[in-house]
């Protein structure tokens, strides 16, 4: 074929120009003469063939989407009218009016077809806080979250659940190591740090002062030397309470802590404040999706009670932040991510009945 970028230089043997396409003589004669009635017939019915095979495509691709649709819709239809007979068959007996009935229909259903993290963009983010935690010489920041529970003298009272490690810190003591030889020792401990407080929703909320109710351990090594051995029967765990004023209930309400094991698979999101780069003073709230990738396992050379693995993104600054499923239920506490080289996305929480029994523990019972 010519190349039709050079047709008509050859023609002119003139300067480069752009190919001019002409459209028919209509002076009657030689090539260009006018086109018959029979040429008009076959243009218009081929024009009318063109149009016609358009218009199939569009309606085809129409009826393509709509019969999606409606596969999708009979089959979600299917799917919830198998639910509700599962809700009938499991309330079958019990004294329930039909109202009640109609509202566990709908709520079930509603927590079967939404996911982790629509609950958690919607709801846990305001129950989520930021802790920062000011010790001798240095400052941790992580995450926690809202909680209501009863105590051992039946005050009715918010608390705020972290890890240990968020509000704990190694310090070192020096003793002296004896007579005949002389010269010194030093011994690691844990301490609380000094000035504990508290923010909601990157800050809205204003500053929280907190304290200490109950505090487990976590394994910290100085040197050879493990600075608390308690590790292995204390959880990773801290409550505290507010030293004063608390964040309004009803714009930072407190969360649920599950009752039951989550399984294999199971979609989970965790909120909490990652540091993205070198400043842990620039986190701001997040939240990052996955599955529960192992069920509840202990890991004995990691710490005390038990831990759920996860695929979602854990970085420095989620300790301590909820782990929650699909109904909005607190199924872990952040607490740790593998770091090894070569090894990507196992993170790891301590389990929602570990939280319960720490709670327990320290003498407050959760608000049902």
């Amino acid at each position: 074929m010519d190349n039709y970028d050079n047709f008509f230089n050859d023609m002119n043997n003139g300067p480069e120009r752009t190919p001019v396409y002409h459209t028919p003589d209509s002076s009657g004669g030689g090539p260009n003469k006018k086109m018959t009635a029979v040429t008009v017939l076959f243009v218009v019915i081929a024009l009318i063939m063109c149009i016609a095979i358009v218009a199939n495509v569009i309606v085809l691709a129409s009826m393509k989407n709509q019969v999606s649709q409606d596969y999708a819709d009979t089959l979600t239809e299917a799917v919830n009218s198998e639910y509700e007979k599962a809700i009938e068959e499991y309330l079958e007996g019990k004294d329930i009016s039909a109202d009640v009935l109609e509202q566990i229909k709908e709520d079930v259903i509603n927590a079967l077809n939404t996911s982790a993290a629509a609950v958690a963009g919607t709801k846990t983010i305001y129950s989520t806080v930021r802790v920062v935690a000011q010790g001798e010489s240095t400052t941790s920041y992580g995450s926690g979250f809202l909680i209501t529970a009863t105590n051992k003298s039946g005050e009715t009272k918010r608390y705020v659940v972290t890890n240990a490690h968020v509000v704990l810190e190694t310090v070192a003591d020096t003793g002296s190591s004896g007579w005949p030889f002389g010269g010194s020792t030093i011994e690691y401990s844990f301490k609380v740090r000094k000035k504990i407080t508290c923010s909601l929703m990157n800050g809205e909320s204003g500053s929280f002062a907190l304290r200490i109710v109950a505090y487990g351990s976590y394994l910290e090594t100085e040197g050879n030397t493990v600075v608390d051995p308690d590790y292995t029967e204390l959880p990773d765990l801290a409550v505290l309470e507010f030293s004063s004023d608390s964040p309004d209930e009803e714009t930072y309400p407190s969360l649920t802590i599950a009752d039951e094991s989550a399984n294999y698979g199971d979609s989970i999101a965790v909120v909490g404040y990652p540091a993205p780069g070198s400043d842990p003073r620039e986190a701001i709230l997040s939240i990052s999706t996955g599955i529960i990738s192992a069920t509840e396992h202990t890991l004995s050379s990691w710490g005390a009670g038990t831990f759920y693995q996860t695929d979602s993104a854990i970085n420095g600054g989620n300790s301590g932040g909820p782990m929650v499923n699909n109904k909005g239920e607190v199924i872990g506490v952040v607490e740790s991510k593998i770091t090894y080289e070569n090894i990507e996305n196992i993170g790891y929480a301590v389990t929602s009945m570990t939280l319960r029994s720490f709670l327990a523990d320290a003498g407050l019972t959760l608000a049902s």
